[in-house]
């Protein structure tokens, strides 16, 4: 059995005295994709934040490759990709020195070879000379992937990753992680996107910042006692 990417122990958030989420509790090994899903504001974001290191939690504890949650050490850094559900790419710069910059940022010598591979890898040449403000949503998205990945992350932290986008680039980014996971990518996902949620190894479902699960999706639908994903959320949604 190989070591977890990240374990995490009734992690808890709480802004001005009132909690955000409460009791995350997870073990993620190489492969698994996590989905979290459930109503907005139930803490998802949250959640990505924490395992991400960007907010630390006022309760519980974590590990990301062994070493707690909050390090700054760069090595820890550079062993995970976070894609924000806002564009977090420079608008006036064209993607290609976007992902120069990323590559500098990630100490990646030889970046030229580095960005030969992921332009086909992920098909992105036509837009590697066009400023990306220039860019449809859905090539934006694409580019943003290309830049959270394109250090060769071992973990990815994924907000809404196809939220908006047309069914081709949806289907694509899903024929990546796939593809990821099966090189070992551990994924966490937060979506409100069933047919996203139905692609994932396990769940969180998360209703007025209390958390369920990890569930397969599977299990999540028999302890609802409901026909299918869908209604075993709205089953949920309406016990709360």
């Amino acid at each position: 059995m190989p070591d977890p990417v990240v374990t995490a122990l009734g992690l808890a958030k709480h802004y001005g005295g009132r909690p955000v989420v409460q009791g995350v509790s997870l073990e993620l090994l190489p492969g698994q994709i996590l989905g979290l899903v459930g109503a907005n504001g139930g803490g998802k974001t949250t959640t990505l934040r924490m395992l991400a290191g960007l907010l630390r939690p006022d309760h519980g504890s974590g590990v990301r490759f062994g070493r707690p949650l909050h390090s700054t050490r760069a090595a820890d850094r550079a062993a995970f990709g976070y894609m924000t559900q806002r564009l977090s790419l420079q608008p006036e710069l064209s993607v290609l020195a976007n992902l120069r910059f990323r590559c500098a940022a990630h100490g990646i010598v030889d970046a030229t070879t580095r960005l030969a591979d992921v332009t086909a890898r992920y098909g992105i040449g036509s837009l590697l000379q066009r400023r990306v403000e220039t860019l449809s949503g859905g090539q934006a998205r694409r580019a943003q992937f290309v830049a959270t990945v394109v250090h060769g992350p071992q973990l990815l932290l994924l907000d809404e990753p196809t939220a908006g986008l047309d069914v081709v680039t949806r289907l694509d980014i899903w024929r990546w992680l796939h593809a990821l996971a099966g090189e070992g990518v551990a994924i966490v996902i937060s979506t409100h996107d069933l047919a996203d949620a139905e692609q994932c190894d396990r769940l969180l479902h998360y209703q007025d910042g209390r958390v369920e699960g990890p569930l397969t999706p599977a299990a999540l639908i028999a302890a609802s006692g409901a026909s299918d994903l869908e209604a075993a959320i709205l089953h949920r949604a309406t016990q709360s």
